[in-house]
């Protein structure tokens, strides 16, 4: 089967001088317009193209790659808001619209959106949703201590980072437990560290213990090799200079300087380490 806003290989069934037919399955016959044919096509070829409705509600192929598919979630700049909805620039021609009552909060012109994409049942053209609860999953979460998940980041509050979590469930980074920087709609690993009473989840960034540790510390040594084996970070730094640098807490960069030494690998002082 072939579906509306994903990237399918299809069978060149005809070519013409407007372009190429393709064989659709489900969905008939796809054109790929001309322009759109960078090498030579002839009948019996395959090709990868993405599906989407042309303004005649017909389906239609294009070789260009959207910033996201049919299912997917992607950070999406609003180029135009008229009667309907506000419409996002997704990386092709035409773009994709988000209605009012998919928009929260309420979209603005030029401004940018985390939203999902979905296929509309109604009629049956791609849409972006920033109403993520519809998406959910509706379940009660059954995370374990410490189990690694995908997240992407959703927004900010007062306490901490909006996460989904594994596209299923909502969860909040806190602020003090960030050592790196982060922004709506990146993608990254975490771990759940807790899920409440009230199946509120909290979620880090770095796994505790020393394997964590030990992976600092070949960063570390790497770093002082790259600057000529002094590197001014010491015991007693900046709390935020260790988070620049290295992305982890003070707490984090001491136990990990403390191994190297041990290992007769550094020197320590209040303000920088040192290869022997």
């Amino acid at each position: 089967m072939s579906y509306l806003g994903t990237t399918q290989t299809l069978f060149v069934k005809e070519v013409s001088n407007e372009g190429a037919y393709l064989d659709g399955h489900d969905l008939g016959e796809v054109f790929l317009p001309k322009h759109e044919i960078k090498d030579e096509l002839e009948a019996g070829d395959s090709i990868s193209v993405f599906i989407f409705l042309d303004n005649a509600n017909l389906p239609t192929a294009t070789v260009k790659k959207p910033h996201a598919q049919v299912g997917e979630y992607a950070l999406l700049r609003v180029k135009e808001i008229n009667s309907i909805g506000a419409f996002l620039d997704w990386g092709l021609e035409k773009d994709v619209l988000a209605p009012f009552n998919e928009q929260k909060p309420r979209m603005q012109e030029g401004h940018s959106y985390l939203v999902r994409l979905y296929l509309d049942n109604a009629s049956q053209r791609i849409c972006a949703s920033s109403n993520f609860n519809r998406f959910l999953s509706k379940d009660e979460p059954q995370y374990t201590h410490l189990q690694e998940v995908d997240l992407i980041v959703a927004g900010k509050t007062d306490i901490g980072y909006k996460v989904l979590i594994e596209e299923s469930h909502f969860g909040v980074v806190f602020y003090n437990m960030v050592f790196k920087n982060l922004f709506v709609g990146q993608k990254l690993k975490g771990f759940i560290q807790k899920v409440r009473e009230d199946g509120k989840i909290d979620v880090i960034l770095e796994k505790p213990g020393m394997g964590k540790v030990s992976e600092l510390g070949d960063k570390i040594m790497q770093k002082l090799k790259n600057e000529g084996g002094i590197l001014a970070i010491g015991d007693k730094s900046d709390p935020e200079l260790i988070k620049k640098v290295f992305s982890t807490s003070k707490a984090n960069y001491k136990k990990a300087i403390g191994g190297l030494f041990k290992q007769g690998l550094i020197d320590i002082e209040a303000k920088s380490i040192r290869l022997k």
